[in-house]
Formats: C-alpha cells, structure tokens, sequence
C-alpha cells in the first residue's frame, strides 16, 4: 500500500515576525520557501494536504504552565513598546500581536499531525509550522519559541493516546534543552540530540548539554546528548552518529512513533550552525528513522536560517517520507577525530544501560582504545566556561549574533547552487 504522509501548513503562521527588526533570522520566510520549494518538485501536491487549527489551552498545559500560557494571550493586545519590554525579558525571543496565535497554530498543527498517524488515517508527515518550539521550558520562552510543539506531542502521544514507547530526535544544531528539561525522569520517551556544544561555549552554554547528562530516575539512560566540540562538521560525521549510537539504541528502544525536532541550521551555508551537512543527508536521516514504528515518524520544523539549504533540507526529508529514493550523497571522508571522541563518550556513559553497546567491550582510552580513539575525554566541566544559569543569563540575542563575512556566505552559496544542481533527484519506474 502507497504510504499516506500529511503535511501541515498554514500561511496564518507568516504573522509572527519582529517588528523592529526586518534582519531577524526567524521570519515568515522560514516556512513559506521551504513550502514553494516542496510545491515546485510536486511534492504537495502528492500529500495529504492538512490546515493548521489552534490548540486547546489544555493542550498547551501539557508542557507549560497556566501563568506562562496566560502571559502569552496577554501580548494579543501590547504596544510595540511593551512587546519590546517583555521580548527583552527572555533570552533571544521577540513578541508581535500575532505571536500567540501563530504559537497555538504552530503547536495544535503538529500535535493534529501526530494523532492522524497514531489513529492510522496518515502513516507519517511534516508539520512545516512556526515558531519553534524545543527551547520553550515550562515557565520560560526561550531561543525563538514559545510553546514547545514537539514535547507536548510526544507528552499528547503517551498521556492521551495510550503510546508507551516515543523516540524524539532533535537534529537541529541548538541542544533542546527544554525539551530534555520535560522528559529527563521519563522512560516513556527517548529523547536523542546531535548538537553544537564546543564544551560548553555555545549557545545555550549550559552544563547539561554535554554527553553525561543521560537522564534520572526512571528516566537514566534514556536522555541522549551528543555534543559537537567543533565547527565544519559534515555528512560522514552525522552519519557516523547515526550509525554507531542512534539507530542502534533505537532498535533496541523499540518505539511506537518517531517524533523528529527538525532544525536545518546544521546544514552548508546556515551562518548559525556552521556546519557543512548536505541537503541530500536529511533524506537519508528520514529514510533510517523510517524503518522504526512500521514508518510513524511525525517531523516538525525547528530552526534553519539560510533559506535556501532550510528549503532543499526540508525538500528531500519530505521527498524520503513520500518513499522517493534518496538522492546520491556527496563522496565522504572519514569522520573526524572530534565526533569520534564524542561517540566513545557517549557509548562509554550508555554501554551499562543498553545492549547494543555491551558487546563493544568497555570503552576507556588508551592507544588500544575501541573505536581507535586514542583518549576518551574527563575533564567536565572544561576551565573557563561560564555555563549559563537563571542567575547569570541575561537579556540577550546570542542565537543571532555569529555572522559570517561576505566571502565566506558567497563561497557556501556557491557550494550549495552545486549541491542541489548536481543532485539527482530521479526516481526509477520500479522500486
């Protein structure tokens, strides 16, 4: 049978944008290319179709308190000066009037996605919404988001739809913190995420992004965090992630659905992540995912600020959920001695808990090292970092202050025009 995959997607979404800021890297183009770029390979034309419809408010308490849910309604009717007021009482968030509304759009579309693939009326899908939502804490907005979509989905899935086993993958290059923050006791949901750490100096420069905070309680073992400690990370080092701890522990965590944090500023050319991942490896991300849960695999939109690769990224992870092949990868290396070090930190802190890492034998450096990593690192936290705090955090706009120089984004856009030319996007008659 021909799978089913729904796509959400309102224009509605387009009315969050900062209106003091015309330049702010989260604006209503982050869905509405993405959209023409999926329209323009007749790809939705071949999905369910589904609109967004706001949540209910006992949705939204799933994940987030009633006075945090009740600040948010009050912004329908602020000035511009108080808008800017309260923006500047979080950390890298703006408000318009349309925020919460967008917000309770962005969240209801993807929890609607998630119940049509449990209920079996759709066998997977994309919720292409906005704004984001994995750093959205129960008390506090945070990095963009306001209600936390995926989280509360996931919450949805195992509170009201009788689900017992759900895994969360967050690729986007931000650690989700908030959403570690809802599950970290909870065995029910798995939550795994590759992101940018650089030992603590990247945003949100917190402590608890780093590879031995694996969960507590109940819920030890089943928070995953694999933190990048540099820059230029490729394909070969993603795959390699995927291959040597995500797909293996997924297998053996055995999930009802799939829920993917779906950000693309991990991909060439996004002046955030400055990572150099190919659009075509999202595709192969989609299609390793969904081989879990007989394909119920829900992907909601994170980040991704270079429109282009946000648009070709989101192109083919839809395109893999439709069945398509997945396009050529670009020829790889080896994967670099920095992600090699994380892995065999990561197995090292796992391999008590689950048996896939066991018949590795123990993981403990040295130049016989498994893995070939010749010193599994100790030092936690590194000198001289000053992790983030509800004390020290101020008001800020980290998420958007890296930039890169005009020949450097002109050399990725080169490198990207390349990429998608060169990918072949042909789909044979006979599978």
């Amino acid at each position: 049978m021909a799978s089913r995959t729904g796509l959400v997607y309102s224009q509605d979404m387009t009315g969050h944008k900062n209106i003091w800021d015309s330049n702010f890297p989260e604006k209503p183009e982050r869905i509405t290319d993405p959209y023409r770029r999926c329209s323009e390979l007749g790809l939705v034309d071949r999905c369910i179709q589904m609109k967004a419809e706001s949540c209910r408010d006992e949705t939204v308490l799933l994940g987030h308190s009633e006075a945090l849910l009740e600040k948010l309604k009050c912004t329908v009717s602020f000035s511009e000066e108080a808008l800017k007021t309260v923006s500047q009482e979080y950390d890298s968030v703006y408000f318009n009037n349309e925020t919460y509304a967008c917000s309770r759009l962005a969240l209801g579309g993807t929890v609607s996605l998630i119940e049509d693939i449990v209920d079996q009326k759709i066998t997977n899908g994309m919720a292409l919404v906005r704004p984001p939502g994995h750093h959205a804490m129960r008390d506090k907005f945070c990095g963009f988001s306001f209600l936390n979509n995926i989280a509360i989905a996931a919450k949805h899935a195992v509170c009201n739809l009788g689900l017992q086993r759900v895994l969360i993958v967050d690729w986007d290059v931000h650690h989700g913190q908030a959403t570690q923050y809802m599950f970290y006791d909870d065995p029910r949901v798995l939550y795994f995420s590759i992101h940018r750490y650089e030992n603590g100096q990247f945003w949100p420069n917190l402590r608890e992004s780093d590879y031995d905070y694996i969960g507590d309680g109940e819920g030890e073992s089943y928070n995953i965090n694999v933190p990048l400690n540099q820059i230029g990370m490729a394909d070969s080092d993603y795959m390699a992630i995927f291959q040597q701890i995500l797909m293996p522990v997924a297998y053996e965590f055995c999930p009802d659905v799939v829920l993917i944090s779906a950000g693309y500023d991990c991909a060439l050319g996004d002046y955030k992540g400055e990572m150099k991942v190919s659009p075509a490896v999202f595709a192969h991300f989609t299609h390793m995912l969904s081989g879990l849960a007989e394909g119920r695999v829900c992907v909601a939109l994170e980040g991704g600020y270079c429109l282009k690769s946000l648009s070709e990224g989101v192109a083919l992870t839809l395109r893999s959920l439709l069945g398509d092949p997945c396009p050529m990868l670009p020829e790889m290396g080896e994967p670099c001695y920095s992600v090699c070090e994380s892995i065999a930190n990561v197995i090292k802190v796992l391999r008590p808990y689950w048996k896939c890492f066991q018949y590795q034998g123990c993981v403990t450096g040295g130049e016989d090292a498994v893995l070939h990593v010749l010193a599994v690192n100790e030092r936690h936290p590194r000198p001289n970092i000053e992790f983030s705090t509800d004390e020290n955090c101020p008001d800020r706009y980290e998420l958007v202050a890296t930039q890169l120089d005009d020949l450097q984004q002109t050399m990725f856009e080169r490198q990207l025009e390349d990429l998608i030319e060169n990918t072949s996007l042909y789909t044979p008659p006979s599978r």
